[in-house]
């Protein structure tokens, strides 16, 4: 049984120094290495441009999903109340945050629920692989999404947090056997998503089973950093080197593509022109974070700061002369540098060059 205040209190830390201390990876989600080539006659009606995807039964207007950010606390509450706000108002997708303790203590189910907020936007609810192996079924995955009308859920894959947190739940043995069976017994979609360290082509094949996967690549929030600053005793500097552990998110796109049906690039996307980016090179649509997080508790800066980003996307596509997603997912673009030279290390020089020869 968890300590439901124990809990609380992580979450509110985990909130507290992602706004207040430097949690992002210094390695970069790779995106400097993907180049648009720029279209000086686009031929293409700005105002006319078809932003919009259909993922999971859900028709979106723009391919972005504010991804699970909290959940469990008060201060939670308000945060996702404004982020399912803004979903509404934009027509985009929300995540929310772990809901074990809400499993756990059912007087905090209304700090995920946001419904009443957003009634028809794409939902996705939250739960980790740990618990899961720990003992959660069926039961408890139908609680998470039914409890707060979610459409798809998400279960967690965060080895490397878990690893370096001194309460993580260390055991991962017999996951994928464990998510077979969630997904055989359930009748949502399940997808796996990653929590900042990246998807790669072997993993990726393991998950072909599920309905998705959400890359979650390194370039972004570092959990391992975020723990390095909860941590008291001599394992603070074991976080600390674990702080840019794992496969950007550029790579784990490319990785990830030909093993699932729905892909969703989370890790460091922190501009429209990074979406835009992703789905040139396989995504589906993206996910951000620590962006809303900053300005999540002013309804007003975060409504700005997420349509400044989806307008930032709709000029990308533009300025390469795309009117709709279909046509960004041909669009020609050249990756190099240090991507390209990873990429062809791990056997993906064809696609490199195909991404140039569309």
């Amino acid at each position: 049984m968890v300590n439901v205040k124990t809990t609380k209190k992580r979450k509110d830390e985990h909130i507290s120094y992602s706004l207040k201390k430097n949690v992002q990876s210094f390695k970069t989600a790779g995106f400097e290495d993907v180049e648009f080539i720029h279209n000086s006659v686009p031929e293409v009606n700005f105002n006319e441009i078809d932003t919009g995807i259909k993922i999971f039964g859900k028709n979106l207007d723009y391919p972005l999903v504010i991804s699970a950010i909290t959940g469990g606390t008060e201060r939670a509450k308000k945060i996702n109340g404004n982020i399912a706000k803004v979903c509404d108002k934009f027509n985009i997708g929300m995540g929310v945050g772990s809901q074990r303790a809400m499993i756990e203590d059912p007087s905090l189910i209304e700090t995920y629920d946001m419904r009443e907020n957003a009634e028809n936007i794409l939902l996705l609810a939250n739960l980790g692989l740990p618990q899961f192996i720990l003992g959660y079924a069926e039961k408890e995955a139908k609680k998470a999404v039914e409890s707060i009308k979610a459409d798809v859920l998400a279960v967690h894959l965060n080895a490397l947090q878990e690893i370096v947190q001194p309460e993580g739940d260390t055991n991962f043995k017999g996951g994928l056997k464990i998510l077979r069976k969630l997904k055989k017994n359930v009748k949502f979609p399940v997808i796996a998503k990653e929590t900042g360290a990246g998807i790669s082509k072997e993993t990726a094949e393991k998950l072909s089973f599920l309905d998705g996967i959400d890359v979650g690549g390194l370039g972004g929030t570092s959990f391992s950093a975020v723990e390095y600053y909860r941590i008291k005793s001599s394992q603070k500097e074991i976080a600390g080197l674990f702080w840019d552990w794992g496969i950007s998110t550029v790579q784990s796109i490319v990785e990830t593509r030909p093993y699932t049906n729905v892909l969703i690039a989370t890790g460091g996307i922190r501009s429209g022109i990074d979406m835009a980016k992703s789905i040139a090179i396989g995504a589906d649509c993206c996910g951000i974070a620590h962006p809303v997080l900053k300005t999540a508790e002013n309804y007003k800066k975060l409504e700005t700061n997420i349509e400044n980003i989806l307008l930032e996307f709709k000029k990308a596509m533009f300025l390469t002369g795309c009117e709709n997603i279909k046509e960004l997912k041909r669009v020609r673009v050249v990756i190099r540098g240090k991507m390209k030279e990873i990429l062809g290390i791990r056997g993906y020089s064809k696609q490199i060059n195909e991404f140039l020869m569309r």
